[in-house]
């Protein structure tokens, strides 16, 4: 990989690791927005707001145009690219949570293997699978808050959809 990929790819990690950042970027998913809505909702300084949205309109993932009424002001909200970019660093994660449950289930299968032949002794198997255990609904815990998230995703634009359908009659 070129130094030059190394060096974006390192930005735009620090880019969406942001806590601020992330919360704006998930505001916008919601619909576009002004700086001194998203200052308001995140109790944040205006300035600091437009900061934050300056390093995400000049990274491609915002955009920002201009809305004429009540007076001219800019909205912003996400990109084509910053959606793709987001949907698949989620998806990755969801992804590489998935291949870690799998290794820890086979984690789980050896330790039982090596107790039942008495590899390891019963104060080791007592301390090591409660850890094991722990960490493998930590990360269906993290799998089913992100389905749960799709999914509520998904009724509310159909509710959107069926709001704006029975509107336009």
């Amino acid at each position: 990989m070129s130094k030059e990929l190394e060096r974006r790819i390192g930005n735009m990690l620090k880019l969406i690791a942001d806590p601020t950042r992330r919360k704006i970027l998930e505001l916008l998913s919601d619909e576009p927005t002004n700086p001194q809505d998203l200052a308001d909702q995140l109790s944040i300084s205006r300035p600091a707001i437009e900061k934050h949205l300056k390093q995400l309109v000049t990274n491609y993932l915002c955009e920002r145009r201009v809305e004429p009424f009540p007076s001219p002001h800019y909205v912003y909200f996400i990109s084509i690219p910053g959606i793709e970019l987001i949907d698949n660093v989620k998806n990755s994660i969801f992804t590489f949570f998935q291949s870690m449950n799998g290794i820890i289930e086979a984690e789980i299968e050896q330790l039982e293997r090596d107790f039942v032949l008495g590899i390891i002794s019963r104060k080791e198997y007592d301390v090591r699978k409660p850890n094991l255990l722990k960490k493998q609904e930590e990360l269906i815990s993290l799998q089913l808050h992100r389905l749960w998230i799709e999914e509520a995703k998904l009724l509310i634009n159909e509710h959107q959809k069926e709001k704006e359908e029975t509107s336009s009659i």
